[in-house]
């Protein structure tokens, strides 16, 4: 038997005298959601998750993925012609070391990778003689012909300055200051996300992230090179510009970075290769540097935090509403885990300033619920009757005049009589997520030092979860943002005005999986330490009540029952 999408592949390999190829769920710009036309990983290995990349060999393909979907690609596969791995325990250059035959040559479309990734697989294959080799095509693109989806080409919209809290012409002038400041000439952005903060614009090229594919090119006298298709930019958009910002087609990136003398900065980790292998074709100057909006864009601003608290306060009404519709349905009533996602969504869309879920909604009924990211297929759709845990994971995209957010909040219900061990379990995990949302801390602490405070409590217990206790969120635009984090690589001080994830979690493969989760904003409780560092808190944001059905009051001390009441308080004030 022969799989006709590897057969396809593999003989377009064999024309370009490649023996491999990488295939990363990604598109030209780093982020974590890809537009349709690019999902050559799903189209040719089945793999939906949203983190993950195929290798390719003569003889042997497989997909390696983290360990949010170690259960999920097994389900997805075809173990007949692929095999699965977990991207944390072996890498992409340990595994070509291990599978690839000596001195072949992989071939990858340097569109899809950055520098750093690259550079990091040539140092795993480099004893075997392995080579790399940048190819002008993806052959993917020469095979995948009939129902391709088109590049996306909506219109660019506008996000108020109101909401956004500062003008994009004073953004461009403080980023202008900082490449100067660096000895630069200019800073080549790559990250959709950063280019819409910074141009205070939004669009809808890709699921679930309201931003428009681009580049940019930032010179330090603040004039700006925006890469798109001019098919986007309507009049109103270009007025909002302004003057100072010139739309170039993608094919003019090469000469207009010819135009820029000096050093031309560029994130190695989240810049395609490509646009690296350019500057060195025109012998330009080239340098690492981090997304300068990365940090920016992370610290909201008083307009973007008022502006997010009320798209949570719209928010938590249609969750409550679905709280309410899952515990009031009978037994006999058909439920199924399809039919909640498709309530949900009607739920939000009941608000005109809904523009769409910030990610596809994870609901999980029992065994169902211990995939991380579990997503509901025909397949998989579990009906919600008898006796269980159901986990719902989902977030909404929130715009009009007056408020903009981007919301995630993970809830546990229990359907029917819950069981003593997952009244257990539910409240360890509310206990660490509450010991999260009462910390106070001085200036200077890191995401790491954070996740412990959640972690501990639940090694005491010998259990742990394995994902990250939480990570930024923009302010209508990424649901995942990279620079804040609370987790084990949280090694970045958090900073006011971060928005993060408060969501610790425990699995259990077969059974069940629990998971809690609100959004909160690091603040300045106005306080000092001892050693005169500012002190910091947390203010939370998400105002969605729990399951008192799966609370053991029992486990719970004085302060948490405390916290708990008043954040039940807080919440039957708002809903």
């Amino acid at each position: 038997m022969t799989n006709t999408k590897l057969d396809l592949l593999r003989d377009e390999l064999h024309k370009l005298e490649v023996d491999g190829f990488l295939v990363p769920r990604a598109d030209s710009w780093p982020g974590e959601f890809v537009s349709e036309y690019a999902e050559r990983l799903s189209w040719l290995s089945g793999f939906t998750g949203s983190a993950g990349i195929g290798i390719i060999l003569n003889d042997k393909a497989a997909v390696l993925t983290d360990g949010r979907y170690t259960i999920q690609v097994k389900q997805e596969i075809d173990s007949m012609y692929w095999d699965s791995a977990d991207i944390t325990k072996i890498s992409i250059g340990e595994w070509l070391a291990e599978y690839a035959e000596e001195g072949s040559k992989i071939g990858y479309d340097p569109f899809l990778h950055s520098r750093a990734q690259i550079e990091d697989i040539k140092r795993k294959v480099q004893d075997k003689d392995i080579e790399l080799v940048p190819l002008s095509a993806n052959p993917i693109d020469s095979i995948w012909v009939d129902g391709r989806p088109l590049f996306p080409m909506e219109h660019v919209s506008i996000f108020p300055e109101s909401l956004a809290g500062k003008a994009t012409a004073e953004k461009q002038r403080e980023l202008a200051k900082e490449i100067k400041d660096l000895n630069g000439s200019g800073y080549f952005f790559a990250t959709p996300d950063s280019i819409a903060w910074l141009l205070n614009i939004r669009g809808n090229d890709v699921p679930e992230t309201p931003v428009p594919l681009s580049y940019a090119l930032l010179k330090d006298d603040a004039s700006l090179v925006w890469f798109i298709h001019s098919e986007k930019i309507t009049d109103n958009i270009t007025d909002h510009i302004g003057e100072n910002v010139s739309i170039q087609a993608f094919d003019t990136i090469q000469d207009e970075l010819r135009r820029c003398p000096g050093f031309i900065f560029m994130d190695e980790q989240r810049t395609p290769i490509k646009f690296i292998q350019m500057i060195e074709e025109i012998g330009g100057n080239y340098a690492h540097q981090e997304d300068l909006i990365l940090w920016k864009k992370a610290c909201k601003t008083s307009a973007e935090k008022e502006a997010v608290r009320e798209a949570h306060r719209v928010d938590a009404v249609a969750l409550r509403a679905l709280h309410e519709w899952i515990k009031s349905r009978s037994d006999d009533a058909h439920l199924d885990e399809l039919s909640i996602e498709q309530k949900l969504y009607e739920l939000r869309s009941a608000r005109n300033s809904f523009q769409g879920n910030s990610f596809s909604p994870i609901v999980g009924f029992n065994e169902n619920g211990a995939v991380i990211h579990y997503r509901a297929t025909e397949k998989t759709n579990k009906t919600i009757t008898g006796q269980g845990l159901l986990l719902i994971d989902s977030g909404g995209q929130y715009m009009c005049d007056a408020y903009a957010g981007t919301t995630d909040i993970t809830r546990t219900f229990a359907i029917g009589t819950p069981t003593e061990e997952q009244k257990f379990h539910y409240t360890l995990v509310l206990k660490a997520h509450i010991a999260v949302s009462m910390a106070i801390f001085p200036y200077g602490t890191t995401g790491i030092q954070i996740d412990t405070l959640a972690r501990h409590i639940l090694w005491q217990h010998g259990l742990d979860f394995a994902h990250g206790l939480g990570h930024g969120v923009g302010c209508f635009l990424n649901v995942h943002e990279e620079a804040a984090s609370l987790s084990v690589r949280g090694n970045k001080v958090l900073e006011p005005g971060m928005l993060l994830s408060n969501e610790p979690g425990l699995y259990f493969e077969g059974k069940y999986g629990i998971r809690i989760e609100n959004l909160m904003f690091v603040q300045n409780t106005g306080d000092v330490d001892n050693l005169g560092r500012d002190l910091l808190s947390f203010e939370t944001v998400t105002f969605v009540p729990y399951d008192t059905d799966l609370i053991d009051q029992s486990l719970l001390n004085d302060v948490e029952r405390k916290w708990l009441e008043e954040y039940n308080l807080t919440v039957s004030n708002i809903i």
